[in-house]
């Protein structure tokens, strides 16, 4: 990509370089068409004036004398033929009769009385009837006149090439920091790419711009959520292989001793075995269930979903709603608390977490309720908002505390799969939260999220 970018760049500076050769020469030529056309506008005047000096079929020689004189003073050398070819009247035989003074300050401008290259001859005419020719050609100019065309020209030329240099050099140095600035992170993503490809889940791009965040930032962000992604996946297959192979292990062993006792007559009453196997398959349909919400808890990461603004009191008062009913069935109370507000989060994982939540709550209090809040942020930055799901049930062990979020984690006589809370902890993480536990011991327990 540095390549491709930096020829982009050369070729820009290329066109540019065309396109200043292109307008130079343009800008020259118009110049040098404008010193053409005031000359030509010169000449015409001349004409005028040579014209208006023929009289009733003769030439006045004073007149034409001070037509040919203008000329010289326009910087032109001319002489006058009639029709018959024969010569009227030259600016030089006019130069021969000038004052001394008159001649000192037109020497000072232009070289006198010859003029340069050929002469170029018009033809003259008097009420449609043509009565000679003018020959015409430039005198050389001296002084500052000749000079001051020459730095024109020689300016803007210097101009076109400082534009040039400061435009080819601007590209240029764009070229190296777009470089940089682009095709940087992409090499980085490049390699942690082949990391990944290469089995190291743990490789991550460049940290994007939080404040300005261009489409580099953007793929960034995407390629880390992607990365975690498949850090996570490859962590499930590993973990729920690991706890499936332990979780069926035993089930399927107390299936298969309780039929060798039956084939070896330890065991007389087929009933106490079939018994003792359809509780051992409880458990193994237990653990099928456990994975299928663990697996959707993790389909939910996968799948990143759209940041939304919901109205939080109505979407928990939604969720909760479907389990009033199961908890007032048991004889608990479920209190609502707090304020009207519109917050930015992402609805179908929030859904999961106020479900687990409010499911852990139901299963382990038998009196009093549960009380779910929410209110403004209380964060440091003082930003975002929090749900506090509190119950009055039987608590948990300090010693467990740390443990309860653990996948497969089951406190004594909790009778649950061990996937709930993990779940819980997991998607918060996912949308920006984090999750704190109170508990006292036959008191109740207080979950806060922080988001």
């Amino acid at each position: 990509m540095r390549t491709k970018l930096f020829v982009a760049f050369i070729l820009i500076i290329s066109l540019a370089l065309l396109s200043n050769i292109v307008f130079e020469r343009l800008i020259i030529e118009d110049f040098n068409d404008y010193i053409r056309g005031t000359e030509e506008d010169h000449i015409y005047w001349i004409m005028a004036s040579v014209e208006g000096s023929y009289k009733d079929g003769q030439w006045d020689k004073a007149l034409l004398g001070e037509a040919l004189h203008w000329g010289m003073m326009l910087g032109l050398e001319t002489y006058v033929e009639d029709i018959s070819n024969a010569k009227i009247l030259s600016s030089a035989e006019v130069y021969s009769t000038m004052h001394s003074t008159m001649l000192h300050r037109m020497d000072s401008l232009l070289k006198l009385p010859s003029g340069v290259g050929e002469f170029n001859w018009y033809p003259l005419y008097v009420s449609g009837e043509e009565i000679g020719m003018l020959y015409v050609r430039p005198l050389e100019k001296l002084g500052l006149m000749p000079l001051r065309e020459e730095i024109f020209r020689k300016r803007g030329r210097e101009f076109l090439v400082m534009s040039f240099l400061i435009a080819g050099g601007g590209a240029l140095i764009l070229s190296v920091l777009f470089s940089m600035f682009l095709s940087n992170p992409i090499r980085r993503l490049t390699k942690s790419a082949e990391k990944i490809a290469e089995g190291d889940f743990s490789a991550h791009g460049p940290v994007a711009n939080k404040k300005l965040k261009d489409e580099i930032d953007k793929l960034t962000d995407t390629f880390n959520y992607m990365a975690e992604a498949l850090r996570r996946e490859d962590s499930l297959r590993k973990h729920l292989t690991s706890n499936i192979a332990h979780e069926l292990r035993t089930p399927l062993t107390v299936i298969k001793g309780n039929l060798e006792a039956i084939e070896d007559g330890i065991i007389s009453d087929p009933n106490i075995v079939i018994r003792n196997i359809n509780l051992e398959i409880e458990r193994i349909i237990s653990l099928v269930e456990g994975i299928e919400d663990i697996t959707r808890a993790e389909a939910s990461f996968f799948k990143k979903g759209n940041l939304e603004e919901i109205d939080l009191k109505e979407f928990i008062e939604g969720n909760a709603e479907g389990m009033k009913k199961l908890i007032e069935g048991k004889g608990l109370y479920l209190k609502m608390e707090g304020p009207l507000m519109s917050v930015e989060t992402y609805p179908e994982k929030l859904h999961i977490i106020l479900k687990n939540l409010l499911t852990n709550a139901y299963k382990f209090t038998e009196s009093g309720g549960i009380t779910i809040a929410w209110g403004d942020g209380r964060i440091e930055e003082g930003r975002g908002f929090y749900i506090t799901v509190e119950d009055t049930g039987k608590g948990i062990a300090g010693s467990e505390l740390m443990k309860i979020f653990d996948r497969f984690y089951k406190g004594e006589n909790s009778g649950g799969k061990g996937l709930g809370l993990a779940i819980v902890k997991e998607l918060a993480g996912v949308i920006g939260g984090k999750v704190e536990v109170e508990s006292v011991l036959d008191k109740g327990t207080k979950f806060t999220i922080n988001f």
